[in-house]
């Protein structure tokens, strides 16, 4: 099946100093080998970038994850774990900068792994997932 998605972007920090990657045209099993990768302390985002303009970003790492999209009618969504009971506060490094989150934002691998997958190859967000447009 062709992929949706045309490059992908992921950081590598080496102290304060960020080292971006870049890959195009990648496999799913390369986003997956990424988000492995992610342990939100030198490997902290990976953005998948599709045809249309389109991107999913995913934040964090060593199982706690932010993911948002940007679709391509410009609106944009923050995936959010459906059994989430609680509101407190997370510390979670994404994209290189500590920030508090609030835990009804923070999902877990699982639900990266289906959310990346939906995007990679229809350029969809994954429907069993709950997504929540920003206004």
């Amino acid at each position: 099946m062709e992929s949706f998605v045309e490059k992908i972007l992921y950081d590598n920090w080496i102290g304060n100093i960020c080292h971006e990657r870049e890959m195009d045209f990648p496999k799913l099993s390369d986003v997956y080998d990424v988000i492995d990768m992610l342990d939100a302390k030198t490997r902290t985002i990976l953005s998948l970038y599709g045809r249309d303009g389109s991107f999913l970003t995913i934040g964090g790492g060593a199982g706690q994850y932010v993911v948002y999209a940007s679709m391509s009618d410009e609106q944009l969504w923050n995936l959010h774990p459906i059994d989430a009971k609680s509101d407190r506060k997370i510390i979670l490094n994404a994209g290189g900068q500590e920030g508090e989150y609030s835990s009804h934002q923070i999902v877990g691998k699982e639900t990266v792994i289906q959310s990346a997958a939906s995007f990679f190859f229809h350029g969809t967000l994954e429907p069993s997932n709950q997504w929540e447009k920003q206004e």
